[in-house]
């Protein structure tokens, strides 16, 4: 027996109100609004922090970084990136694409970039299951970031898109996701947004394609 439209249609709308309750009841929409502030207000002062370089100290930021990686070697770049895209993520991606667009190959050194982004992501998720061995601070996180560690079990998947896709610390949100025991399958699928925000920033930003 097939199903009408209107009754589907009933069916359908009786979900969404069934999933808008458990989301405000659960408080997800309270955690959603603040991690978006968060983002916004991290994008502003990222915007406001390169108007004021560019304005105060340097008319071109590519041609600095230029002059401070032509004193290094690539591989101590490589290692530099590596070692940031697993502890903490402290420098700015972006600055090692402004980098790639003045190698032989650019997209090709885009493409190791991200992949190496995303595997710095494990280890990151690799450090935070390590830390939480330690029973002193697993019972500290459990007992001070219990609903913090509630979401990120539930809705882990938004905040690993998040972190992949702007300007937010990518293994700091592997590393929480770690400590949580977020399922490493489903980093390793959302994870892939970090791969295709190398290839945006390459394109829109750089135009390197």
């Amino acid at each position: 027996m097939s199903t009408k439209p209107h009754d589907k249609a009933i069916s359908d709308t009786l979900r969404l109100m069934v999933y808008h309750r458990y989301f405000r009841s659960s408080g997800f929409y309270k955690f959603l609004f603040k991690a978006i502030l968060k983002l916004l207000v991290a994008v502003l002062i990222i915007v406001f922090a390169f108007v004021l370089i560019q304005r105060f100290i340097v008319t071109d930021l590519k041609d600095l970084f230029f002059i401070l990686t032509d004193r290094v070697p690539d591989y101590l770049i490589w290692i530099i990136f590596a070692v940031s895209e697993s502890f903490l993520g402290l420098i700015p991606p972006d600055l090692f694409i402004v980098w790639g667009q003045q190698t032989t190959y650019p997209m090709l050194t885009v493409t190791l970039l991200s992949i190496v982004s995303y595997a710095g992501g494990f280890v990151s998720y690799g450090i935070g299951k390590l830390i939480m061995k330690h029973k002193g601070v697993s019972n500290y996180v459990h007992r001070k970031y219990e609903k913090v560690a509630h979401f990120l079990r539930r809705w882990g998947g938004f905040f690993i898109l998040i972190a992949a896709m702007f300007p937010i610390p990518y293994s700091m949100a592997t590393m929480m996701s770690g400590m949580v025991g977020y399922r490493i399958e489903r980093l390793a699928v959302f994870g892939l947004a970090r791969i295709v925000r190398f290839f945006l920033y390459a394109v829109v930003i750089l135009g390197i394609m």
